[in-house]
C-alpha cells in the first residue's frame, strides 16, 4: 500500500481555480471550506473525507503530498489542504 494514503475510517483569496474562503482552507471535490487554524489536522481531514464519502484518500498540504505520519498536529494560518480520493487499481 502507498504510504501517502490516509485512511478515513474510525477573507476571500483565490488560488488556481478554487476561491479560498478563510485563513486556512480544505479543498474537497473542488470546493473550498474554511477551517480554523489550531484545529487538529488529522481529525479535520478525516471528518471531511468521511463527509465526502472517501474511504481512503490523499492529503496535499500547500501543494505537497503528505503521509499521515508527517502531517503536522495542528492546522496553521494560511494552510491550503486538499483531500483527494485514493482508488486502488484493480478494485
Amino acid at each position: 500500500m502507498d504510504g501517502n494514503v490516509w485512511d478515513g475510517t474510525p477573507e476571500e483569496r483565490s488560488s488556481g481555480d478554487v476561491a479560498l474562503v478563510g485563513r486556512a482552507n480544505v479543498i474537497v471535490n473542488g470546493s473550498a471550506l474554511a477551517v480554523n487554524p489550531g484545529d487538529s489536522m488529522a481529525e479535520t481531514v478525516k471528518r471531511m473525507a468521511l463527509d465526502a464519502g472517501f474511504g481512503k484518500f490523499r492529503v496535499f498540504l500547500n501543494g505537497t503530498d503528505i503521509k499521515p505520519a508527517d502531517a503536522p498536529a495542528l492546522i496553521s494560518d494560511g494552510d491550503r489542504i486538499e483531500i483527494k480520493p485514493y482508488d486502488v487499481a484493480g478494485l
